[in-house]
Order: C-alpha cells, then sequence, then structure tokens
C-alpha cells in the first residue's frame, strides 16, 4: 500500500512524529466500505512498518503483533498524527496514531534489523 502523502513534525534516533490527510477517494480506503469509508486497522499497522523504514532508514523483518488497539474508527475526511518509538533493545516499534478527537489506535509490532 502507498503511503499518503506526510509532514514530519519531530524526529530522533529512535522516534519520529509525522501528520497526514485522508480523503475519501485514497486508495487505502478502496473496497472497505463503499458507503463508509473506514481505514482498516491491518493499514494503520502496515504504515508503522513502512514509515518507521522509511523515516528511521532502517530496514525490518516483521516478527509479529506484540499488542494492539482500535479505539475509534478512522473516517475520511480526516487529520491523523502518528508517533512511532523504535525500541531497539526490545525489538519493537510503538505507535500511536491520533485524531483530533483524540487516541484512535495504538500499539506495538516486534521487528527485527535486518543486516
Amino acid at each position: 500500500m502507498q503511503l499518503p502523502e506526510f509532514i514530519v513534525t519531530q524526529q530522533s534516533d529512535n522516534g519520529f512524529k509525522l501528520t497526514f490527510t485522508l480523503q475519501p477517494q485514497d486508495p487505502c480506503f478502496a473496497g472497505h466500505f463503499e458507503q463508509l469509508p473506514v481505514l482498516a486497522g491491518v493499514i494503520q499497522v502496515g504504515w508503522v512498518f513502512d514509515f518507521a523504514e522509511q523515516i528511521l532508514q532502517q530496514r525490518f523483518d516483521f516478527l509479529g503483533l506484540a499488542s494492539n488497539k482500535f479505539l475509534q474508527l478512522v473516517r475520511p475526511p480526516v487529520s491523523l498524527q502518528l508517533a512511532v518509538q523504535y525500541q531497539r533493545e526490545h525489538g519493537r516499534l510503538k505507535f500511536v496514531y491520533r485524531l483530533p478527537s483524540g487516541v484512535c489506535s495504538r500499539g506495538a509490532i516486534n521487528v527485527q534489523e535486518r543486516a
């Protein structure tokens, strides 16, 4: 899945925050669902992984989900903030997606750095 256009608002060696806006016609909503577009959880998790590789300039192997909570539906048009923290010592990407109304999802992905 193609990443949306985004703006990095904060960055360090092991984490970042970014913002982006989604519209109903964006490909991430195709087929999920026609009359009630919702950003699927699997896309949210995939984006965390892809954003982390791009922004942290590190390749990862996906080892599984450590924990995930989807607290609010993400429906377009919407502005989202994503915060990701790479916990190298635990092999984990922790993330939080926020809507203007508050946290919509959070969790962690177990990863291993590629050589």
